[in-house]
Order: structure tokens, then C-alpha cells, then sequence
């Protein structure tokens, strides 16, 4: 999917289209411009229950067990037990925690989804020409040499120093040309409301008569996980039909996900 303009890299500014923008939105003062996408933006992002154009995010996954086919779990355990589907029957599996002699890796899961990868770093060194996505999370080293993710990983260095490995990547879905149109449509009528001028944006009162008509908000920002803006609306029914805050999440006892970073 494309963006217009193209995104600033590991920002967290959604892509504007410009052919939202009337006149009046160039004239404005470049805090009032910026500070208008920064709003539309992170509405947008909470209004699609984070699945779309989140800031990027660094982890550094250990793996801990020796279980072949429970590389895909690939994540540390305290406990050294491991949930395993054997037959459609639930089970804990031993594992081998501190032992670190298992074989480097030539793929590992991420959590999902991947929208975008930034940056694989290995033992210091920038690695991500190296790899792609595959299925959606996993991440796949692409040259025919010796896998070279390492199965365990000293979290007390830097990712910039040897014994290390950490991935950096958008963690939703990246922001399409129908985001970049709703996210241009919402920055202009908050740069409206941020210059005091009559927008489309409803007010958090919870009611008002002027002029014979009456209207009742809830009060909050967009309460019922909308903006009253129709183009913008139409694009958040398309990610957040059920207006969730946030997605579901699967979560394994004794399987934690990998550390991420600051």
C-alpha cells in the first residue's frame, strides 16, 4: 500500500493527503499546522483501536527452549513450561531454561501483525537487507549462509554491541491512501478549531440550543468512537466496525513476549 506523501521514517505522524488542505491551512502558522496533524494523527490511531499507523517499536526476543516445534512460541519462560496443541489436547511442555547451546536461527515470529520492518540489528551491525516478512510475522533471513539470529541474547548491552539482537517494526497496519485522505480531512478541522474557527469537529458539551436547534453530545472526545466527520468516520468503520479501544490479544501462560525496548 502507498502513502501520499511519503511517511518521515520511525515518525509518528500519519501521512496527510495535501488535497484535503484548502488554502487557509497553508497560511497558518507551522505550530498550528504541526500540531494539527499530531491530533489527527493520534485520533486516528485510538479510533482504529491502534491497528493502523502506530509509532514503531524495538524488541529484543530471547529464545529459550531447544523444542523444535515450539520454535514458533520462541519466547522466554521462566517457568520452563511450554503450552503445546498435541491431537487438540492442551499440554505443558518442559524446556530448557538457561540453556543458551541452542542452534542460531534462520526465522523467528514476531508478534503481529508486521505492517512495516525497519530494522533487524545483530551483534551491532544492521542487518535488515538481510531479511524479509513472511506470513505476516515471521521474520526470514534471505541469504544462503549460516543462520545468524542467536537463540539467546545478553539484555544487560546496547543492541549496538556483540551477543545482541533486536528488530525494530511497525507493529499495525501501515497507513493507506484512504488513511492519508481521512488523516489530511481531520488535521484541517482541528487547525480550524485550534484558530478559532468554525469547524466540523463536535464540542463536548452534552447540550446546546441556538437558533431553534438543539443538540446533545455525550460528554468526552468522540465518546462513541467516532468524529461526526463522514469521510473520516467511513475509514475508521473500515478498520474499528465494533468501535473497540483497543484489539484482542492471545495470551499462553508461562509464554511471554519478547522485551521491547525503552
Amino acid at each position: 500500500m502507498t502513502t501520499t506523501p511519503e511517511a518521515v521514517p520511525y515518525g509518528c505522524d500519519w501521512p496527510v493527503d495535501p488535497a484535503c488542505f484548502e488554502d487557509e491551512f497553508d497560511s497558518l502558522d507551522d505550530d498550528v499546522r504541526d500540531r494539527s496533524v499530531a491530533f489527527a494523527s493520534a485520533t486516528l490511531r485510538r479510533l482504529t483501536g491502534f491497528r493502523v499507523g502506530v509509532c514503531p517499536t524495538t524488541v529484543r526476543p530471547c529464545k529459550q527452549s531447544c523444542i523444535a516445534p515450539l520454535a514458533t512460541f520462541g519466547f522466554y519462560s521462566p517457568t520452563g513450561m511450554y503450552p503445546l496443541n498435541w491431537g487438540g489436547v492442551w499440554m505443558n511442555v518442559c524446556g530448557h531454561t538457561g540453556d543458551c547451546s541452542c542452534t542460531m536461527l534462520c526465522q523467528m515470529a514476531l508478534p503481529p501483525p508486521v505492517g512495516r520492518l525497519d530494522k533487524v540489528m545483530i551483534d551491532g551491525v544492521d542487518r535488515t537487507d538481510d531479511f524479509r516478512i513472511d506470513d505476516g510475522n515471521v521474520l526470514t533471513y534471505t541469504v544462503d549462509d549460516e543462520c545468524p539470529i542467536p537463540a539467546c541474547q545478553d539484555m544487560r548491552s546496547a543492541d549496538t554491541e556483540v551477543g545482541t539482537f533486536s528488530v525494530t517494526y511497525l507493529n499495525a497496519h501501515p497507513v493507506d491512501e484512504l488513511g492519508a485522505y481521512a488523516a489530511g480531512i481531520l488535521a484541517l478541522e482541528f487547525a480550524k478549531a485550534c484558530s478559532g474557527k468554525k469547524c466540523r469537529l463536535p464540542s463536548n458539551v452534552v447540550s446546546i440550543t441556538r437558533q431553534g436547534v438543539s443538540m446533545e453530545l455525550d460528554p468526552g472526545t468522540f465518546p462513541n468512537g467516532t468524529t461526526g466527520i463522514r469521510e473520516v468516520d467511513a475509514f475508521i468503520g473500515l478498520w474499528n466496525p465494533k468501535g473497540l479501544s483497543r484489539g484482542g490479544t492471545v495470551w499462553f501462560p508461562g509464554v511471554n513476549r519478547p522485551r521491547v525496548v525503552g
